[in-house]
């Protein structure tokens, strides 16, 4: 199974389109965002989608309130805090223990804690790849395309790896 991995949309709908219209091309079910939507709009788009979006809220994700409220009328969106996945709660999709943060201290941690198979970051807006123990330690780079290029990632949880896909 597939998995797109996004993070640091900034209000950028055409590039958050650009990655809903691949992930239906290649028949993604999931989205995991790692937070910096900004918006409810971005909300409002991602539940639309009627893909299963697991999102952890970032540092300029200003209305989280309304953000929240509105989530709650998508079946299809699971809003967490700060992070998904502990010990006890963790989120696994198709096997694959995942724990998801915005920011890269939380993943650090996170990480060296041998729980996951996969850790997802975002917050630098660099897209970054490297293997820690037997977890994926991953920032799929930034939707919005505003420091680096657009970027975001598609896990494999079969080969449990994946690849940057440029937007655009």
């Amino acid at each position: 199974m597939e998995i797109a991995i996004v993070s640091d949309i900034h209000d950028n709908l055409k590039h958050l389109n650009t990655v809903l219209d691949i992930c239906e091309s290649r028949e993604i079910e999931h989205v995991i965002c790692c937070g910096d939507l900004r918006s409810p709009f971005v909300i409002s788009a991602l539940g639309e989608s009627n893909l299963n979006v697991y999102i952890v809220f970032g540092n300029n994700d200003g209305d989280q309130y309304n953000m929240t409220r509105l989530a709650e009328e998508y079946p299809n969106l699971h809003l967490y805090g700060e992070y998904i996945g502990d010990e006890e709660n963790p989120l696994i999709l198709d096997g694959v223990t995942i724990g998801v943060t915005h920011y890269p201290f939380y993943a650090k941690t996170m990480v060296k804690t041998g729980w996951y198979d996969a850790v997802f970051f975002g917050h630098s807006h660099k897209f970054h790849k490297q293997k820690f123990g037997k977890s994926l330690f991953l920032n799929p780079g930034e939707v919005a395309g505003i420091f680096n290029e657009a970027t975001f990632a598609i896990y494999d949880t079969e080969f449990r790896g994946c690849e940057k896909v440029e937007i655009g």
